[in-house]
């Protein structure tokens, strides 16, 4: 029963799974594989059930922690606090579960608690040197504005795997807000050539470009990201800003448009939308414009409103 279960698990057909590991558990109510491999069907269906078959397979055999990290990891959707606190229990049992440690980081970065985010990746690293885990401690040092311990962090992380472009993107990023350009332009293009397909890093190399006045780049780029990604607000704001620059005012208000029916609450593009109505005599138009991205946060656009609008 339990082996035809499996069979029906694999090929993704849950209804009848659940019903022959559910005879598997009548015939032997001990068959801890059987409860555990019932819970992975739950997960899509039922997700009471699910940590409840969970909790019986880990009951049944507590040598296999397993049913414990999918409790913790289904806990982490609902309760975050309560699945580090499950995570920890793994830890006290396996001192070397690296894997606990750093999604305890994970959480407590979700939670805005950086600092202990830290120190759980760094808990992780020193059982296991991964680079996704240098990765994403280099994006809390990041957080902090402790640049050089980001920098250090996501070059660990590139010497261990190469082969990951986002965190070469991460680099060039954290490099750009340290105010090094050229290193920036560096890595973006080495997350392009990881991946020729990562619309984020054309995206945000064509706006390191416009940041630099080189517009002939930044169109090239903004372009190939539209092309990779054609609902992506970002590049249709920067496109819009380039197209502004060469003094196209109504197509680049065409692109701010998009960018806004992509991202309703977009207020970087309703600040640049607003400039750009103002030069083609749309007053009304820019100053409703400002406001909204005034409403939205965006603390210059009271320059424009005091001066153009009242």
């Amino acid at each position: 029963a339990y082996n035809t279960g499996l069979d029906f698990l694999n090929n993704k057909e849950l209804d009848s799974a659940i019903f022959h590991f559910s005879k598997a558990i009548l015939i032997d109510s001990t068959f801890s594989d059987a409860y555990y491999s019932r819970g992975l069907c739950f997960e899509k269906v039922n997700i009471d059930s699910s940590l409840s078959d969970y909790t019986m397979a880990y009951t049944l055999d507590s040598t296999n922690l397993e049913p414990l990290y999918k409790i913790a990891s289904i806990q982490s959707s609902f309760d975050i606090k309560l699945a580090i606190s499950t995570y920890n229990i793994i830890i006290t049992l396996d001192n070397q579960s690296s894997i606990s440690h750093y999604e305890i980081g994970m959480l407590e970065y979700l939670e805005g608690n950086i600092d202990e985010a830290i120190l759980s990746f760094t808990r992780a690293l020193k059982i296991n040197p991964e680079a996704r885990t240098y990765n994403d401690r280099g994006s809390c040092y990041r957080k902090l504005e402790k640049f050089d311990l980001a920098i250090s962090d996501y070059l660990k992380a590139i010497k261990l795997d190469s082969k990951i472009a986002f965190i070469h993107n991460n680099l060039a990023s954290t490099y750009r807000k340290d105010g090094q350009s050229k290193k920036a332009l560096k890595y973006y293009s080495s997350a392009i050539l990881t991946n020729p397909e990562y619309s984020l890093a054309y995206n945000n190399r064509g706006s390191l470009y416009i940041e630099l006045n080189d517009f002939e780049n930044a169109v090239i780029d903004i372009d190939k990201s539209i092309a990779l990604e054609p609902d992506y607000a970002s590049a249709y704001n920067n496109r819009g800003v380039i197209k502004h620059n060469n003094k196209q005012y109504k197509d680049a208000i065409i692109d701010f448009d998009n960018a806004i029916r992509l991202k309703e609450n977009y207020a970087k593009a309703y600040l640049n939308r607003g400039i750009s109505k103002q030069m083609i005599r749309d007053e009304d138009g820019a100053c409703n414009d400002w406001e909204k991205a005034k409403e939205l946060g965006i603390m210059v656009a009271k320059k424009y409103l005091i001066n153009d609008c009242q």
